[in-house]
């Protein structure tokens, strides 16, 4: 680090050298700022792409899911619609059965009720026609029962019946929905894929981006480490730093940086600042041609651990 008084460094700084130097250290910064803001860019849009091929992937599982419940559903309801057919056998030929029961009994009946018409028109005695009513009488009462039986019979078989279309139709359904959502499991699938190949696409964009960023990191080294070469400066993040010739203790900051909070004063690019071996950057002062006292240099301390802040620089030219 050159030592130097505060006169040389103004002019130093407002040297065309100086000044060439400064313009390619705000390219350098400048093209690193670009490169993290497109690498910060892809990386949040790999993030985001990533995020939705997982969850696409995620819902073309539980979509698929969904068509093995469809495909069960039709399964189990094809299996009821068979028992419900062969349970309506079994009643069909009750029924048949029960109705070939009831036609009997009703030919019986019709001929008791001509035989009896025909006793009451020859005014047979009552020892001919009692008898007659009683067989009357009980074959209406049996068709009546055996018709009541028929019927509970028939819709028995109905009801099967009623309830096997039912079954049927909602089978129909599950099949058609199974196909219907597994056709769009397939296409969400299809969909993840196409998000995983984009990822994939902005994730080597994102590590050319990276690397970019590196490259420009380590060009942006390569200017300030310049600095050293060039105008015998101490080189730091933010500032350079030149030993002062009339005091030891204390050194020269020329700000890289224009920064309103960071430090106790608000710093400027280019201007010049007062600093010592102990406390660094972290007290700035203008820098000044004549040196303070030893008891305004104390004052000025201590205002500056009570009070804070001091307010804005200026730039020293």
């Amino acid at each position: 680090m050159r030592v130097r008084r505060l006169p040389e460094i103004r002019e130093l700084v407002a040297s065309p050298e100086f000044l060439d130097w400064w313009a390619e250290l705000v390219t350098a910064r400048t093209a690193l700022a670009d490169a993290e803001a497109l690498r910060d860019e892809l990386l949040a849009q790999l993030t985001l792409m990533e995020f939705r091929a997982e969850l696409t992937q995620k819902n073309a599982i539980d979509t698929l899911y969904r068509a093995g419940e469809h495909e069960d559903g039709a399964s189990r309801s094809l299996a009821e619609s068979a028992e419900l057919e062969n349970r309506s056998f079994p009643g069909v030929a009750a029924f048949e059965e029960q109705r070939f029961k009831v036609s009997e009994i009703w030919y019986r009946l019709g001929a008791a009720e001509k035989a009896l018409d025909d006793a009451r028109e020859q005014k047979s005695a009552a020892g001919v026609i009692d008898p007659l009513e009683r067989r009357y009488r009980t074959l209406a009462d049996e068709y009546e029962r055996e018709m009541s039986r028929r019927k509970r019979l028939w819709e028995e078989v109905e009801r099967l019946w009623a309830r096997s279309t039912e079954v049927n139709l909602t089978t129909c359904e599950e099949r058609v929905l199974a196909r219907k959502v597994r056709k769009e499991s397939e296409q969400l699938f299809g969909l993840a894929e196409e998000r995983k190949k984009k990822a994939h696409a902005i994730k080597v964009d994102a590590d050319a981006a990276a690397l970019a960023v590196d490259h420009t990191r380590q060009k942006l080294g390569v200017v300030r480490k310049r600095a050293r070469d060039l105008f015998g400066a101490s080189v730091g993040t933010d500032f350079l730093y030149f030993r002062q010739r009339d005091d030891q203790r204390q050194a020269f900051a020329v700000s890289l940086v224009d920064d309103r909070e960071g430090y106790n004063v608000e710093v400027k690019a280019l201007a010049i600042y007062s600093v010592d071996r102990q406390r660094g950057v972290g007290f700035l002062e203008p820098a000044r041609s004549a040196l303070p006292s030893t008891e305004e240099g104390d004052r000025r301390f201590e205002t500056y651990f009570l009070t804070g802040r001091k307010g804005s620089a200026d730039v020293v030219s």
